[in-house]
């Protein structure tokens, strides 16, 4: 997940005494903004709002696209000028800022009068939306981690295919065998986080942060034998180096048939099925066991700005985008897993020759994404000394020691 310093926003809503949202009308009809960061999604959230607009005339709907890297700091400026659109994309890293800079509206009352069917969703993400016991965004899609493996590879240097019984042990000694046989990877990470090492650390029984959010988990000693486990492969020629996948990352490599299994985020699937060279060669299986069979969840809401022109249109808007119909559609797709429970059948079978239950076996075991008041500012510490393992510079229980001591540092500062 991508990360900001949303530095000056509290103090700057804070001051703030007036703001607009989306003032506009066109042709008699209200007109609303959603901010969303992902142009292949826009056509699906397009055609959601179309059957909002269709029985709401009145009313009309701009999606305005911002690239991910440009899009926290495109919001953050346009919060500080009371400008902000009226709907947007919220994710767990950056909510809790958000939310006591006072730029969400809580939704509690939607929840009260289920209009929002918070029990149709995953509990994890109705948990990562609240604040003080109101729910300030409707959960929109939910995602995890899988394998994904190339089987012409597999096939041809006669290697048994990934299955949802293997173990990790499984999976290193196919990546190897795959290696002696072909001279390609058989396995590379990202070395991003969400992809790998949280998803490694949590099948090592290990946390990134204690459940409560109050203190690190790179204390643990199961933390820390997944770090070191990752060095180890990197030493061993197993798995790309951080400097390979610097180059050329391990999506790309995967993509263009040079390492035969990789993991990815749920995001992966349309960028993956719409490559011609692979899609017809690639499958999903779900993570490999170690000790416990888990996997670190996400998912993005939908926030309503504070100081919209239209807060009652806005929360029919987000009540519609929460409803069976929305998620349907979303599911259909096959762009991201809906977050309602009750839809994610329709997206298993969005692809007729994809295992897209390798995604959602994962996800009833799945452990919430480790996010914080500062989570920006202990990510980055966590980076810098994970890249000193990776790179062989620190060995792995002393980088993880020092990451445990300042992250705590940081979180003894919220709490």
């Amino acid at each position: 997940m991508k990360k900001f310093i949303l530095s000056s926003l509290l103090l700057s809503i804070a001051v703030m005494v007036t703001g607009c949202g989306s003032e506009k009308q066109e042709n008699g009809k209200k007109t609303l903004k959603l901010a969303l960061w992902d142009a292949n999604q826009k056509p699906v959230i397009e055609e959601i709002l179309k059957k909002y607009e269709e029985k709401n005339p009145n009313v009309k709907i701009i999606v305005e696209i911002t690239p991910f890297s440009q899009y926290w700091t495109k919001l953050e400026t346009a919060a500080t000028g009371g400008q902000l659109q009226d709907i947007f994309w919220i994710n767990a890293p950056h909510f809790k800022k958000y939310v006591q800079g006072n730029m969400l509206l809580p939704l509690d009352d939607l929840v009260e009068s289920k209009k929002i069917e918070s029990s149709k969703f995953p509990q994890g993400m109705i948990k990562m939306y609240t604040y003080n016991k109101k729910l300030y965004a409707a959960p929109k899609d939910i995602d995890t981690t899988a394998l994904w493996y190339n089987k012409d590879i597999f096939n041809k240097y006669n290697i048994d295919l990934p299955n949802e019984n293997w173990t990790w042990e499984n999976m290193i000694d196919a990546a190897k065998e795959i290696k002696v046989k072909s001279g390609l990877y058989g396995l590379a990470f990202s070395f991003e986080g969400q992809e790998d090492y949280y998803e490694i650390v949590s099948q090592f029984g290990g946390r990134i942060l204690s459940e409560d959010k109050k203190t690190s988990g790179y204390g643990m000693e199961e933390t820390k034998n997944a770090i070191g486990e990752i060095q180890n492969l990197i030493k061993e020629g197993v798995i790309p180096t951080l400097e390979e996948v610097a180059d050329t990352k391990s999506s790309d490599l995967f993509q263009s048939e040079k390492v035969a299994m990789t993991y990815s985020g749920s995001w992966m699937i349309t960028p993956y099925m719409k490559n011609e060279i692979i899609n017809k060669k690639i499958d999903i299986a779900k993570l490999p066991i170690k000790k416990k069979d888990a996997a670190i969840i996400h998912g993005l809401g939908y926030g309503i700005y504070s100081k919209t022109k239209y807060p009652e249109i806005a929360k029919e808007v987000v009540t519609f985008l929460s409803s069976k119909t929305a998620h349907d559609i979303q599911g259909k797709s096959g762009i991201v897993i809906p977050a309602r429970i009750d839809s994610q059948k329709l997206w298993e079978n969005s692809y007729e020759n994809l295992n897209l239950k390798g995604y959602s076996k994962m996800l009833p075991n799945g452990i919430e994404y480790p996010a914080s008041l500062n989570t920006a500012k202990w990510e980055e510490i966590q980076r810098e000394y994970l890249n000193k393992v990776w790179l062989g510079e620190m060995d792995a229980p002393n980088a993880c020691d020092e990451i445990n001591k300042k992250i705590n540092e940081i979180l003894a500062s919220e709490n």
